[in-house]
């Protein structure tokens, strides 16, 4: 098992070339045992570029990149001069020799773009302990499709998936699958008077049944098993039965982290024989807000974070209530090239985040700056008229009360109160 102390944790990255942005280092805070990394930024300042090519990266770490070789990025030519010449020596013709050598100059060009730092060396780590630590990434568009299950399966085919270059949708996709396979292998543990498989099956099933009681804010949700059907249905307090497949998208785009993540540690702790391990691992977000109402943007990195401690988020937001949510996170804008830490961001008001790091004007719509520019017009042009200035702010208030928020409100009021006073002193 791998302690965070010794996992290799990203300490920084410098970006060589995101499309939008060029040669700049994000630098993580030094928080112990390691930082989150919330990467910000206008659309098109390459967010999901970063989180890609770092999910390149890992794929030849974890020794599964798709082209057959070990690429490194150390010395990109003479890995290339390399494949070259194993290409002309295994006499391919030459139209694949120069497909393949056009395919891995793309993949060079792709990892090239961003040197990863960690806090521990790297090499071999991955292959080494694929068995004990965690690496998954989500991409934006995420599908929380679940596959109907007709019986029970081998717990082999999971592993293989663990120890693969199966991405999320594959896993969420046998969720029901691994469910249904935990329900029936319980069942069999029960027969065997297995003690502590049974132990370590019911705190699984309590873990998951109290993350969905939280994400539905329903204290007496269950998860119900039919097992004459290998269904799986959630039944909320009210009533309502649903099941994996008949989920909003905002529940379904959360779930489909929650059950890719589950399944790996729970996997994770089968092969290491301990039921109370938290894997170290990494995992990429891209956009964890995606279909979120408000509330549920504020709970998704902490439910994430108290749910596996040991593994180090990377995520791509637009989101205030996300950048606001967690304690021991670097927070990076690429628009502006700015670094905050959370003590800079938690507890602040979306308001303020929203124009001093999302690059707002103000903390009013488009609709009230109108407004206030219609006052500060009226201000400026009827400065010594008290009673003209006044007609005017009454007019602007009441065509306009209907779209002003009670502090813009009671302003207008108070203006329109003073040209009152004002004109009353001088009769």
């Amino acid at each position: 098992m791998i302690t965070p102390e010794e996992f290799p944790y990203i300490t920084s990255l410098y970006v060589n070339d995101c499309y939008a942005y060029k040669d700049f280092n994000i630098e993580l805070h030094d928080y112990k045992p390691f930082s989150h990394l919330i990467l910000t930024g206008k659309n098109g300042s390459g967010k999901s570029t970063i989180l890609k090519t770092i999910d390149k990266h890992f794929a030849i770490w974890r020794g599964i990149s798709q082209q057959n070789y070990l690429i490194t990025i150390n010395d990109p030519v003479k890995h290339l001069d390399r494949l070259k010449s194993s290409i002309k020596d295994q006499r391919k013709t030459k139209g694949e020799y120069s497909s393949e050598v056009t395919r891995t100059q793309t993949e060079i060009d792709f990892l090239s773009r961003i040197n990863l730092n960690y806090k521990k060396g790297v090499d071999n780590f991955w292959v080494q302990n694929k068995v004990n630590t965690l690496y998954a990434f989500f991409q934006a568009k995420r599908v929380g499709e679940v596959t109907q299950v007709s019986t029970v399966t081998k717990e082999t085919e999971f592993f293989n998936q663990l120890l693969g270059d199966d991405t999320s949708e594959k896993f969420v996709k046998k969720f029901k699958q691994y469910l249904v396979n935990k329900k029936v292998y319980q069942a069999f543990d029960q027969l065997d008077n297995n003690k502590t498989q049974l132990s370590e099956s019911e705190e699984f099933f309590k873990r998951l049944t109290e993350t969905f009681r939280s994400i539905f804010e329903d204290e007496d949700l269950n998860l119900v098993f039919i097992r004459e059907s290998f269904e799986f249905f959630i039944q909320l307090s009210d009533g309502r039965r649903l099941t994996f497949d008949t989920l909003s998208e905002g529940f379904s785009a959360l779930l489909s982290i929650l059950m890719d993540l589950f399944m790996r540690v729970d996997l994770i702790r089968k092969q290491v024989g301990d039921y109370s391990y938290n894997p170290c691992g990494i995992v990429l977000i891209d956009e964890p807000e995606t279909h979120l109402h408000l509330q549920l943007q504020e709970q998704v990195l902490p439910l994430l974070t108290s749910l596996f401690p040991n593994i180090q988020f990377i995520a791509a937001t637009h989101s205030p209530a996300v950048i606001a949510s967690i304690k021991q996170a670097t927070i990076f804008d690429l628009t502006t090239k700015e670094t905050r830490i959370s003590e800079e961001a938690v507890g602040r008001s979306y308001s303020d985040l929203m124009m001093s790091h999302f690059g707002l004007n103000n903390e009013y719509s488009e609709t009230a700056d109108q407004i206030i520019n219609q006052v500060n017009e009226v201000l400026n042009t009827l400065a010594d008229k008290p009673i003209e200035m006044k007609t005017a702010l009454q007019r602007i208030y009441d065509h306009q009360s209907a779209y002003l928020s009670p502090t813009l409100k009671v302003e207008l009021e108070l203006l329109i109160a003073q040209q009152e006073a004002q004109h009353n002193a001088h009769q």
